[in-house]
Order: structure tokens, then C-alpha cells, then sequence
């Protein structure tokens, strides 16, 4: 839509979503590199390109530990791990950033919704071949009262099967933060989507199954992607 075009709606609620953009004056000031959508530049350990000079969260790039090169994804699990770096090596650490996988969850009104790793324009932008399939499936059994509903959407490269990244939707109650962080988990051991159904998860029916809906969406998409991978 071009800046001269309009449209009218009723609506009962409008989310506007806008971004972050790092605030970097006092960086450029002291004549320090910005990198990636302007964040300051650093180093693994946090250094910036001014001597003695340390930068951490918002203000900073982020090295993504599944692409291996500098990202930007301000968020605050980021920003305490790289704090705690910069710390660390400023009074003579060795601590080194291992990275983030853009780990977040949000609370909307009754759901949840949390991502990991990569989605599949950024899994192409990064060399993968992607492939996205979404499973719909109940948070714990359903003779048990209170099972609801979650679509879960996970991504692994055609090629090798390597998992690449997921996203969960679900009640409040499904604990859908907790089972995203498995996804996280996975994607740290580098592991492929097949191997997500090998993970020994906790079974009980008031809060699962026995294959839990991270398994349950892996296995789904190991066998539609099955067909995609031999051609």
C-alpha cells in the first residue's frame, strides 16, 4: 500500500507493532562500529571496537548461534547473558556469548504464542532449504478435562532433516513456553527433527501424552517431508 491510499475498518481492537530499533547515540559518540540494523558492533565477548569499552542488550548485536554470524534480536533472556559476559571478561574472564536462537513467547489475551530458531524466509536467506509443515493437536490427553487445542509449525532443512526453528500456538494453560524451549534445547544439540521423537519427555495425562506435541509435530513432519526430500 502506497503513502496516498486508504482504508477504512470496524474494528473492536487495533495491535500496532512497530520493532525496536537500538538507541546507539552515546556508542557513536565514543566513535564505536554499529553493525546489523545499527546495534553496536561487538565482539563475542562483548567488546566493542573502543578499547576497554563493553556494549550489552538492546543497544548490541547478537551473535545467532544458528546462522554463526551477528544478528540483532533484542530481548531480555539476550540481554542478561550478554550482560553477565561483559562482566565477567571486564574483570578478566574468559566468558564467552554461546549465542541466541530468538527464544521468545507473548501473551494475547487467553493464548500463547512463543518461536524459536529460524522461520522459513530467514532459513533461505541463510542457505538452508527449508521446509515448514504445521501440526494441529491437543496440549494432554483428551479423556483428561481440559484439553485444549495447539498448532505447532516446525521447520528442518529437506536436505539432512536439521532442525531449524518452531513456533507454537496455544491456551495459556498448555505450556506452550516450556515446550518452545524444548524446540530450543533441540536446536542447541543441533539435532534433526527425526531426533526430537528420540527426546525422553515427561508423561502424565493431566499434562501430555506420551508423545508429547513437540513430538507429534516432529513426527508429522518427518513424514511429509519424507516425499519432498526424494525428489
Amino acid at each position: 500500500m502506497t503513502g496516498s491510499e486508504r482504508f477504512t475498518r470496524d474494528t473492536d481492537l487495533v495491535l500496532v507493532a512497530v520493532g525496536v530499533r537500538p538507541d546507539t547515540a552515546l556508542a557513536r559518540t565514543a566513535g564505536a562500529e554499529l553493525g546489523v540494523r545499527g546495534a553496536v558492533r561487538v565482539d563475542r565477548q562483548m567488546r566493542t571496537s573502543v578499547e576497554g569499552v563493553y556494549a550489552a542488550g538492546d543497544c548490541a548485536e547478537t551473535w545467532h548461534r544458528l546462522i554463526e554470524r551477528p544478528d540483532y534480536l533484542p530481548l531480555g533472556t539476550t540481554e542478561h547473558k550478554q550482560g553477565r559476559v561483559a562482566g565477567e571478561h571486564a574483570v578478566g574472564g574468559q566468558r564467552t556469548f554461546a549465542g541466541s536462537l530468538g527464544t521468545q513467547v507473548v501473551k494475547v489475551f487467553d493464548l500463547a504464542v512463543a518461536r524459536t530458531g529460524l522461520r522459513d524466509h530467514e532459513a533461505r536467506a541463510a542457505g538452508f532449504e527449508p521446509v515448514t509443515v504445521e501440526t494441529v493437536v491437543d496440549d494432554h490427553k483428551a479423556y483428561y478435562p481440559g484439553a485444549t487445542r495447539m498448532r505447532l509449525r516446525v521447520t528442518g532443512d529437506r536436505r539432512d532433516g536439521r532442525l531449524l526453528g518452531a513456533q507454537i500456538l496455544g491456551s495459556t494453560q498448555a505450556q506452550v513456553a516450556k515446550r518452545v524451549d524444548v524446540y530450543a534445547a533441540a536446536l542447541a544439540a543441533r539435532i534433526t527433527v527425526d531426533e526430537v521423537t528420540d527426546l525422553d519427555l515427561s508423561y502424565t495425562p493431566p499434562f501430555s501424552a506420551p508423545w508429547d506435541p513437540v513430538q507429534a509435530a516432529a513426527q508429522r513432519w518427518q513424514r511429509v517431508s519424507e516425499p519432498l526430500a526424494a525428489r
